[in-house]
């Protein structure tokens, strides 16, 4: 009898309240951090767009200061072709950059030679 008692003495492990108290810990931690990481990702992608739009805004600048005009393209991918091609002192872009997921649109004004983009319902130049 002595013996019996001393093994229910020594037993290890949790309880099932110390284990549940654990799991609604960890629920919490992670219905804080998901709302938080989507926010992140969304700030990421839009630093994305805005970089997208500084550099090929930047290349249209230098290729402005070359050929002394703006690139007289008519859409958004002819824009592309002539900056990444080698006519005219090119190339002014080594490749099209990547667009994150939801950038609906990129608008190319050859009469003041600036590209804007649309993400999230905003409109980036």
């Amino acid at each position: 009898m002595f013996a019996f008692r001393r093994v229910l003495k020594n037993r290890k492990g949790f309880t099932l309240v110390e284990l549940m108290v654990v799991v609604v810990i960890i629920g919490i931690l992670v219905a804080i951090a998901i709302p938080v990481y989507n926010g992140t990702q969304n700030t990421a992608r839009i630093s994305a767009v805005q970089a997208n739009v500084r550099i090929i805004n930047g290349s249209i600048a230098a290729y402005q200061a070359n050929n002394g005009a703006y690139p007289a393209s008519a859409t958004y991918d002819d824009l592309i072709i002539l900056l990444t091609g080698n006519t005219n002192g090119g190339p002014y872009l080594k490749a099209e950059p990547v667009w994150p997921d939801g950038t609906s649109a990129q608008t190319y004004t050859a009469a003041t030679g600036s590209l804007t983009a649309t993400f999230g319902g905003t409109v980036y130049q």
